[in-house]
């Protein structure tokens, strides 16, 4: 248990300056303060506790530390840290009843992971350069992804270099924060080729996990874009797995993890045949899951229905259908 004293600690500190540290950009809105990329998102203290309130998303308010589970996809003894300063004093459960979903296969070598960092740090500072605003509007304005989640999620921008195209770098990790893989999205493909392609020496057999942990529903999205939207949506009640293509197979430690330690999966795969396909096989594996598509009046994924429906409802909707 984390002292009661440390989580009032956490709910009274100075939660403008936390957000600061973690890279998030806000400004001052008169004696309070507000998202500089969103101005409907505004941060105040009332009676000695730091609150948020997110006008534009039906008014959700909330103390620190849930803007920061919520937001940042921090764990509540996380979120705790971060505003009071100490470390979480928690008994470590025994190793046997640690149960996370069994880490997926990293890339291939260490010097792969080296020089992949490497390659997302360049990407990054790309992306967030005077060249890279175009793509980072695309991110936002068509992706639905908010500034701070393409941050934590360390996306970025390689510009055109000689015969290579620019493209967005897409990393994914595993929940200890190896590097799985590295997936790259051309601005520009010819007809015969692929928007999406992967890194060399990636491994491209397993999901992409964001707060899968046992007992908490899991939702299992087609793109990893998909899935890191979702996170930034419902992330507090659900975990996700991108699986990055539908010919991923869920086999071994994984699939049977997803039976014994998940109480409800939704399948929101594609709108297209690929997708629902692939939906049909996984229904078969998995006899707790739903398949739970985003209407195909609003889009083929989440991607692209953000725009017209309330995601973190939807996945709400699902999970309650899930029940009965």
């Amino acid at each position: 248990m984390i002292p009661k004293q440390q989580i009032e600690a956490a709910k009274q500190a100075n939660l403008p300056d936390v957000l600061r540290s973690l890279g998030i950009e806000i400004v001052l809105s008169g004696a309070n303060f507000q998202s500089k990329n969103h101005d409907s998102l505004k941060f105040f203290r009332q009676n000695g506790v730091w609150l948020y309130k997110w006008w534009s998303r039906n008014g959700e308010v909330g103390d620190g530390i849930q803007y920061l589970m919520r937001h940042c996809l921090l764990s509540f003894p996380e979120a705790v840290a971060a505003l009071s300063g100490s470390p979480i004093t928690q008994k470590k459960a025994p190793a046997h009843n640690q149960r996370h979903i069994s880490e997926p296969r990293s890339g291939k070598t260490p010097k792969w992971q080296t020089e992949s960092e490497k390659l997302i740090q360049f990407s990054r500072s790309c992306l967030f350069g005077p060249n890279g605003k175009e793509r980072l509007s695309y991110l936002v304005q068509e992706r639905g992804l908010q500034i701070d989640t393409i941050r934590q999620r360390c996306l970025g921008w390689l510009p055109p270099k000689k015969q290579m195209p620019s493209k967005l770098v897409i990393p994914s990790y595993d929940s200890r924060r190896n590097l799985i893989r590295i997936r790259f999205r051309m601005d520009k493909s010819g007809p015969e080729q692929e928007r999406y392609r992967i890194s060399k020496g990636s491994n491209p057999k397993d999901p992409f996990p964001i707060n899968v942990v046992s007992g908490k529903p899991v939702m299992i999205l087609e793109s990893e874009l998909d899935a890191i939207l979702i996170a930034q949506e419902a992330g507090d009640f659900i975990g996700v797995l991108g699986m990055g293509t539908t010919a991923l197979k869920f086999d071994g430690a994984i699939a049977d993890y997803l039976i014994k330690n998940i109480p409800a999966v939704l399948i929101s795969l594609d709108n297209d045949q690929s997708g629902r396909a692939k939906t049909t096989q996984l229904i078969k594996q998995f006899p707790h899951a739903l398949n739970w598509p985003v209407p195909e009046r609003c889009g083929k994924d989440p991607g692209e229905a953000w725009k017209q429906m309330c995601l973190r409802k939807w996945v709400k909707s699902g999970l309650e259908k899930s029940k009965k």
